[in-house]
């Protein structure tokens, strides 16, 4: 027996999630690209002071850690202001902004050093280069996960931070090496390259892979999507909470929770006033959620969704 065509209803909210994928894909890139730049320059104008650091091949390890740091810094501080600037959450930004950019400096000079033995072992070449840049990938992708304290997001870092850099150093060396090595021009945007394909790979693989997730139906924050990475994900205008909710008055500031559980989601009510609705009926205690599921919170709508 055929399948029923789809209602109009789900071709919108199929419409609408294609459309905020492509939107959170496309930020982050822009993101990583900037914050790759950014953190190149940075790198440049700490180096132009000291000669000797510049010049002495024995110094290579400090430069590069310098360079990771900068630019793993510069890159996390851009992917994880993202989603708090899309949102108006001025905290929240600061928070997850700070704690992104020491993670990424970290994982950056622990990559980029790595990154680099590897590359003079291979002996250069794209081969090489997308080795290394990978595993400076990595380095910055675990950081991201460890930053939002996620072992899904760790997970998900691990896989697009290395996509990327393999991404990011095949095309690199390519340019360079098409440009008949031309360091100079091809390092700004072979390491653009390095940022985009992390912030690209970082959203694509979250997209490919996440469990379970929530999103906006209507108001301010239309098309966006939240992922349930934590055990309980906390839903209001608190800028605290896992889905922050923001622009509609009628949320409160810890509105609901969804939990994870053997058996999946459950959906409770925190709102002393009761306005938690699912699918058009008040929640009380608490309600198992299925794909599919439309959770209003005041006139804020959202669809929950989850993969078997």
């Amino acid at each position: 027996m055929p399948a029923a065509p789809p209602t109009a209803t789900e071709s919108r909210s199929f419409a609408r999630t294609v459309a905020g994928n492509a939107r959170q894909a496309y930020a982050m890139a822009v993101a990583g690209a900037m914050g790759a730049v950014v953190g190149l320059y940075v790198y440049a104008e700490l180096l132009r002071p000291y000669d000797g650091l510049r010049q002495s091949d024995g110094l290579w390890w400090a430069r590069n850690l310098l360079a990771g740091a900068s630019i793993g810094g510069s890159i996390g501080f851009f992917l994880n202001a993202v989603d708090p600037l899309r949102d108006g959450a001025p905290l929240k930004l600061a928070r997850s902004a700070t704690w992104g950019a020491l993670a990424g400096a970290a994982g950056g000079m622990i990559g980029l050093l790595l990154g680099e033995v590897v590359l003079g072992g291979l002996r250069g070449g794209p081969f090489g280069r997308a080795v290394a840049w990978a595993i400076l990938g990595l380095g910055i992708g675990v950081s991201q996960g460890m930053a939002s304290r996620s072992r899904q997001r760790l997970a998900y870092g691990v896989i697009g931070g290395t996509l990327g850099g393999l991404v990011g150093g095949f095309l690199f060396e390519s340019l360079r090496e098409g440009l008949g090595n031309r360091y100079d021009l091809s390092q700004g945007v072979g390491v653009a390259i390095l940022g985009a394909g992390l912030g690209l790979f970082l959203a694509l693989v979250e997209q490919a892979l996440r469990r379970a997730w929530v999103q906006v139906q209507n108001g301010r924050q239309e098309g966006r999507s939240y992922l349930l990475a934590t055990r309980v994900s906390r839903l209001g205008l608190d800028e605290r909470a896992e889905v922050g909710l923001f622009g509609d008055s009628s949320v409160a500031r810890r509105h609901a929770e969804i939990e994870r559980d053997a058996q999946g989601y459950v959906l409770r009510n925190r709102d002393d006033r009761g306005r938690t609705r699912l699918n058009g009926r008040p929640v009380v205690g608490e309600e198992r959620l299925k794909d599919g599921d439309r959770v209003e919170l005041g006139r804020t709508t959202l669809v929950f969704r989850s993969r078997s």
